[in-house]
Order: C-alpha cells, then structure tokens, then sequence
C-alpha cells in the first residue's frame, strides 16, 4: 500500500528560525534588564508551540477543521496578508489621531540594543509567541465550547480582548496616552489577523502581519533618530 508523505508545515520551518533568535538573544541578554523579556517571551513561545501541537494530535474526531491552523502560505494568499497589515496599520494611526498617543497604539518590546536587535526579536519571538498564545487560547475555547455561535463568538473574542488589555495598559504606562483607545486599537487589530488566519488557514499569516507591523514601528523610529 503506497503512503503520501505530507510536507512538513511552513510553521515548522519558522520554528526553527525562532530558535535560533530564542538561543541568540537569551545569550546576548545574560545579566543585562533585557534578560527577563527573552526569558518571558521564550516560555510564552515555547509552552503555546507545545499546546499548538497537543491539539493537532489529539483533536477529537469531527473537529478537525478548528484546528487547520497550519496550511502552508502561497503567492495566492499574499493580498489578505497585505490587506491585513494596510488594515492594523489603519487601526493604529485612526487611534492615534483621536487620542495623544506618540508613535504607536500597540506595546513593542524592546531590548535597549542596537535596532536591528528589536528587530529580529520582535519578528522572531514576539510576534511568534503572541500570536501562537492567542491562536492556541481560541482553539482550546473552539474545542471546549462546540460549533455555537455564541461559543464561537466568545472563544474569539475573550482571548483577543486578554490580549489588548495587555498591550493596551503597557502602551499607556509607555506613552501616557488614553488606555481604552489603545485596548480598542489592540483588540481590532487582534480581529483583523483571526480573519486572515480563518482565510488562509495559516498561523503564518499572522506572524508575517504582526511581525510586520512592530518592524515597521522600530524602523521608524530608528529613521527618526538617524
């Protein structure tokens, strides 16, 4: 009896990477204040990867499609991944304008390095391990509350709106600005790369979106003080 031999996952692939920027950073930060963000970031990442895989092998018969979160990305999904960015960065700067945010309504982590150091740490471990924590959060929820509509309102939202309230207060304690505009801003764009993820089935879609738009964030501030 012949077999097909599925190709592994692009996630799988991007794990990898993660590892490398995890075992990098973790290194460079000994004894430095930036050691307890890789330290967090790492256990975030690592305990959601665990989970992540946990439900693919254990997924009850009949649920399989909660948890097709693990297609592999094509050129054919490029324009929602784009849209999806277009559309948080809309988010931010909408927010931004109504309150007096300085440069960004969502929380980026920083190492206090050099620049390009926030930036492989935002697009490899921050951006990975808060988005695998959220998807793993609503798909538990998927799991244990059924096909309702209003488990799968809740199983959506409640973890997104942890999440924005998170980013939201940190924000605010950076910036000073008006914390429930800065909620607001984190929760719709949370919204906006879960519908990208149920498009393209993919986690990747959102790792590329939120790994993006902090990029985006510390190369402009770098500009600025260039």
């Amino acid at each position: 009896m012949a077999y097909r031999i599925r190709s592994v996952p692009d996630f799988i692939y991007w794990m990898i990477f993660v590892v490398l920027i995890s075992l990098h950073y973790y290194t460079k930060t000994q004894g430095a204040p930036a050691q307890g963000y890789v330290e967090f970031f790492i256990i975030v990442w690592l305990v959601s990867f665990i989970g992540l895989i946990a439900l693919k092998l254990w997924v009850p018969e009949g649920r399989a499609e909660v948890v097709d979160y693990d297609e592999n990305l094509s050129w054919g999904h490029l324009d929602r991944i784009v849209l999806g960015l277009l559309l948080v960065e809309m988010t931010a700067i909408a927010f931004n304008l109504l309150g007096s945010a300085a440069v960004t309504a969502m929380w980026i982590p920083s190492l206090s390095l050099k620049w390009y150091d926030d930036l492989l740490f935002n697009i490899g471990l921050v951006a990975t391990a808060e988005e695998s924590a959220k998807v793993l959060a609503i798909k538990a929820l998927q799991m244990r509350l059924g096909d309702t509509p209003e488990g799968r309102a809740f199983s959506v939202a409640m973890p997104i709106a942890f999440w924005a309230v998170l980013h939201g207060y940190h924000s605010y304690a950076v910036y000073g600005s008006e914390m429930w505009l800065l909620i607001a801003a984190a929760f719709i764009s949370g919204l906006i790369m879960y519908y990208v993820l149920r498009e393209t089935r993919s986690i990747m879609s959102c790792y590329i979106i939120h790994g993006a738009y902090n990029a985006l964030i510390i190369l402009a501030k770098a500009l600025e003080l260039s």
